[in-house]
Protein backbone atom coordinates (compact mmCIF):
# COMPACT_ATOMS: atom_id res chain seq x y z
CA UNK A 1 0.00 0.00 0.00
CA UNK A 2 2.89 2.41 0.91
CA UNK A 3 3.98 2.07 -3.05
CA UNK A 4 0.91 2.96 -4.24
CA UNK A 5 1.27 6.07 -2.15
CA UNK A 6 4.42 6.98 -3.47
CA UNK A 7 3.74 6.22 -7.12
CA UNK A 8 0.70 8.91 -7.09
CA UNK A 9 3.06 11.15 -5.32
CA UNK A 10 5.75 10.93 -7.55
CA UNK A 11 2.74 11.31 -10.88
CA UNK A 12 1.64 14.37 -9.17
CA UNK A 13 5.21 15.56 -9.02
CA UNK A 14 5.43 14.37 -12.75
CA UNK A 15 2.64 16.54 -13.67
CA UNK A 16 3.69 19.45 -11.95
CA UNK A 17 6.80 19.29 -13.85
CA UNK A 18 5.48 18.82 -17.38
CA UNK A 19 2.52 21.39 -17.29
CA UNK A 20 3.51 24.67 -19.35
CA UNK A 21 4.08 27.69 -17.12
CA UNK A 22 2.15 30.67 -17.23
CA UNK A 23 3.51 34.00 -16.08
CA UNK A 24 1.34 36.06 -13.84
CA UNK A 25 1.44 38.56 -11.72
CA UNK A 26 -0.45 39.06 -8.49
CA UNK A 27 -0.81 41.76 -6.14
CA UNK A 28 -2.42 41.55 -2.76
CA UNK A 29 -2.39 43.96 0.10
CA UNK A 30 -0.70 42.56 3.20
CA UNK A 31 -3.46 42.95 6.03
CA UNK A 32 -1.27 42.19 8.84
CA UNK A 33 1.21 45.65 7.18
CA UNK A 34 -0.75 49.10 8.52
CA UNK A 35 0.69 51.59 6.69
CA UNK A 36 -1.49 54.22 7.20
CA UNK A 37 0.49 56.54 9.50
CA UNK A 38 3.99 55.10 8.37
CA UNK A 39 7.00 57.67 6.96
CA UNK A 40 7.57 55.95 3.72
CA UNK A 41 3.70 55.91 2.61
CA UNK A 42 3.84 59.64 3.46
CA UNK A 43 6.72 60.26 1.78
CA UNK A 44 5.67 58.77 -1.11
CA UNK A 45 2.62 60.15 -1.69
CA UNK A 46 4.20 63.46 -0.81
CA UNK A 47 6.78 62.51 -4.23
CA UNK A 48 3.92 61.79 -6.46
CA UNK A 49 3.37 65.50 -7.54
CA UNK A 50 7.25 65.34 -8.10
CA UNK A 51 7.30 62.82 -9.98
CA UNK A 52 4.07 63.83 -12.28
CA UNK A 53 6.38 67.33 -12.90
CA UNK A 54 9.17 65.47 -13.99
CA UNK A 55 7.33 63.24 -15.97
CA UNK A 56 5.55 66.66 -17.83
CA UNK A 57 9.08 68.33 -17.81
CA UNK A 58 10.66 65.71 -19.92
CA UNK A 59 7.69 65.39 -22.64
CA UNK A 60 8.26 69.12 -22.49
CA UNK A 61 11.78 68.80 -23.46
CA UNK A 62 11.61 66.02 -25.77
CA UNK A 63 8.51 68.43 -27.55
CA UNK A 64 11.60 71.20 -27.54
CA UNK A 65 14.45 69.12 -29.21
CA UNK A 66 11.34 67.84 -31.53
CA UNK A 67 10.86 71.28 -32.83
CA UNK A 68 14.28 72.57 -32.76
CA UNK A 69 15.01 69.66 -35.05
CA UNK A 70 12.38 70.51 -37.04
CA UNK A 71 13.70 74.19 -37.52
CA UNK A 72 17.50 72.85 -38.21
CA UNK A 73 15.74 70.93 -41.05
CA UNK A 74 13.94 73.18 -42.50
CA UNK A 75 16.87 76.10 -42.63
CA UNK A 76 19.27 73.19 -43.93
CA UNK A 77 17.14 73.04 -46.87
CA UNK A 78 16.53 76.64 -47.03
CA UNK A 79 20.37 76.63 -47.32
CA UNK A 80 20.83 74.07 -49.71
CA UNK A 81 18.50 75.70 -52.37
Amino acid sequence: MSSKKVTSKSSIASDAYTRPITPEIVIKENPLYDNSDSAFSKSKKEAQPEVMSVMMADITAEAAMAEMERKINLLMKVVEE
